[in-house]
């Protein structure tokens, strides 16, 4: 595991997509120890409150998909959330489906373009990437090399794939 001073930015961005729409109060989100590639939810009920905290943990599971963890599981007790970076990754790094790592990029889409860039095979004209950035949202991203992108649609969210687009996995 990383060092424990440093902030966890997977644990931070759980925290902040929960926030939107939850009493961050009545929650514990925590990396596990080992290995260190999850984090888990669970709700802290109020015990003069009749909370079900099966449905509490449903409804922070579907909060995490609209916000882009779409491997976040409910399991009752709490919510799983697996392949998560470590604790010590970078804001901007990104790993690419083909499991290359790509440090020191703005947003999706380059970590799609320079993962394109480190392809073997350079007949190929077109790739589909799943990249996941370092909080553990994985985003599905085209690349095309005979297309090139407007200046407006670069890292736009789209929610259908187009020949140039950026869309968190759904």
């Amino acid at each position: 595991m990383g060092d424990k001073h440093a902030p966890d930015h997977a644990i931070a961005a759980v925290r902040a997509a929960l926030a939107t729409a939850h009493d961050l109060r009545r929650l514990d989100v925590r990396r596990t120890a080992d290995p260190d590639t999850y984090i888990t939810v669970t709700h802290c009920p109020d015990p003069a409150a009749n909370h079900n905290q099966a449905d509490q943990h449903a409804a922070y599971t579907a909060t995490l998909h609209e916000a882009g963890w779409d491997q976040a599981l409910s399991l009752g007790p709490l919510v799983l959330i697996p392949g998560i970076p470590p604790s010590d990754t970078a804001p901007d790094t990104y790993t690419a489906a083909w499991a290359t790592t790509l440090d020191g990029l703005p947003d999706p889409v380059d970590a799609a373009y320079e993962a394109r860039g480190q392809q073997h095979d350079y007949e190929l004209t077109e790739a589909v990437f799943t990249v996941t950035d370092a909080t553990g949202r994985p985003h599905v991203i085209i690349t095309d090399d005979d297309l090139e992108p407007e200046p407006e649609h670069a890292g736009r969210v789209e929610t259908r794939i187009s020949a140039y687009s950026h869309a968190p996995t759904a």
